[in-house]
């Protein structure tokens, strides 16, 4: 009996003193424009291996994003394009002042492997789509917005028409950009954040500044979150120095804090 009086207390001690794992961090649930996802997810597991907080990740096109909000499905944090950000918070969906610009992401190309594309001008780029036997771009009925963008740098460049007969939607983007690799399609307009997304595809680089157009990203903060901290380190990590790189990599240009 003496025995279990002394090492209760004992145990108690030692409970106390060893450090907490990574599990037993806060969980959060994130609700994504897919365009951010890749970028995300690496920077969430650095991030989850310092602070022990989980991330989980639900990326998909920003219809559906707000087809799953508009259904009343439960998120720590949401990110999707930033008309549709704005439009929840005149609803009152967002814990107030929450919503804050996260990331752009602007149309490049993509083309075969070994392949050279001149984007250094606006005139080597409409060189470069005019040559084209075969042009793509994603098709923008699934309420993605690279496709919508595709068609307005197309415009910029005046060459609505011009490549209008020689364009091969695609209804799947590592589909699509497998045609691209076979070479049963010589080069596709895209998010950089989305090339590449089939092997044998690179990045070209971005269209010229002068015609870009770009999709703008917000972050919010739903009201059923009552518990913000986590989710405030989250963003605060994404947006620091040393994570740029990440974004770089992904096609992405992160909003600095």
């Amino acid at each position: 009996m003496l025995h279990r009086f002394r090492i209760a207390p004992l145990l108690a001690i030692t409970f106390l003193l060893v450090p907490a794992s990574p599990g037993a961090g806060a969980e959060i649930k994130v609700l994504n424009a897919n365009a951010l996802t890749i970028a995300m997810k690496e920077l969430a597991a650095e991030f989850s291996k310092e602070t022990g907080n989980q991330v989980t990740f639900s990326g998909m096109s920003p219809g559906l994003v707000d087809q799953r909000i508009k259904a009343g499905e439960i998120y720590d944090l949401v990110i999707n394009a930033t008309e549709s950000v704005q439009g929840f918070e005149k609803e009152g969906k967002w814990r107030p002042g929450s919503r804050h610009p996260l990331a752009r992401v602007g149309i490049g190309i993509a083309i075969r492997d070994g392949g050279k594309v001149d984007l250094s001008s606006v005139e080597s780029t409409r060189k470069a789509l005019l040559d084209a036997k075969t042009i793509t771009f994603s098709d923008s009925t699934g309420g993605g917005l690279s496709g919508i963008n595709s068609q307005k740098v197309l415009a910029n460049l005046g060459l609505t028409d011009a490549v209008k007969s020689k364009t091969k939607l695609s209804k799947d983007l590592a589909a699509g950009q497998a045609e691209i690799a076979k070479g049963e399609v010589d080069l596709g307009l895209f998010n950089l954040s989305e090339i590449p997304r089939a092997p044998g595809v690179k990045r070209a680089g971005p269209v010229p500044a002068a015609v870009q157009v770009y999709i703008n990203y917000d972050s919010a903060i739903p009201v059923t979150n009552t518990m913000p901290e986590p989710v405030l380190a989250l963003l605060k990590y994404f947006q620091r120095p040393a994570s740029r790189a990440a974004w770089d990599k992904a096609g992405l240009e992160v909003v600095a804090q």
